[in-house]
C-alpha cells in the first residue's frame, strides 16, 4: 500500500501540473483568438466607419441649396417644378444615404436630420413667398436671399459638426 501511495502521489503531483499548464495555455491561445478577432473586425468596422461619414458629408454637401440649385436647374423651370425637383432630389439623396446611419453617432446623425430638414423648410419658406406664376430664378433667389439672413447655411453647419465630431471620435 505504502509503494501505491509513492507511486501515486507523484504521479497525482504531475497530472495535476500537466493540467494547469494546459489551462494555462488554453486560456492564453483563447485570450489571443479573441484579440484577434477584436483586431478583424476593427479593421473591417473602421473602413465602413470613414465611409459612412464621408457619405454623410457627401449627402449635405449635395443638398446645399447652393450646390442642388445648381445641379438640377434648367431655363425651362417655374418656381413650381424647382421645387418639387428640390425635395424630390433631398428626398432620394436621404433615402440613398439613410443605411449609414448605423456607422456614424446618433449625434452626427442628427445633426445631418437638422441639415435636411432645415434644408427643405427653407426651400417650402421660399416657394411659398412666391406668387403662382412665379420662375426658377425667382424660387433660387428667394431661397439665397433666405440662407443670407440666416446665421449658417443649415447644411454647412451640420457638415461642420460631423467634419469636428469625426475628426475628434473617429481620428483619435
Amino acid at each position: 500500500m505504502k509503494d501505491v501511495l509513492i507511486l501515486l502521489i507523484p504521479l497525482a503531483g504531475m497530472l495535476l501540473i500537466t493540467y494547469l499548464l494546459l489551462q494555462h495555455f488554453f486560456n492564453k491561445q483563447l485570450k489571443e483568438s479573441e484579440k484577434e478577432l477584436v483586431n478583424q473586425k476593427a479593421k473591417s468596422y473602421l473602413p465602413l466607419k470613414i465611409q459612412a461619414y464621408e457619405r454623410a458629408i457627401l449627402f449635405l454637401e449635395r443638398i446645399d441649396p447652393n450646390n442642388l440649385i445648381i445641379r438640377i436647374h434648367k431655363p425651362t423651370m417655374n418656381a413650381s417644378k424647382l421645387h418639387l425637383e428640390i425635395l424630390k432630389q433631398i428626398r432620394e439623396e436621404y433615402n440613398h444615404n439613410m443605411s449609414q446611419q448605423i456607422y456614424i453617432s446618433p449625434k452626427s446623425w442628427a445633426e445631418l436630420i437638422k441639415g435636411k430638414e432645415e434644408t427643405i423648410q427653407i426651400a417650402n419658406t421660399a416657394f411659398g413667398q412666391l406668387k403662382n406664376d412665379a420662375n426658377a430664378i425667382e424660387l433660387s433667389t428667394k431661397i439665397f436671399e433666405i440662407i443670407a439672413k440666416l446665421p449658417h447655411n443649415p447644411a454647412a453647419q451640420a457638415r461642420k459638426l460631423i467634419i469636428r465630431e469625426f475628426q475628434k471620435g473617429v481620428l483619435k
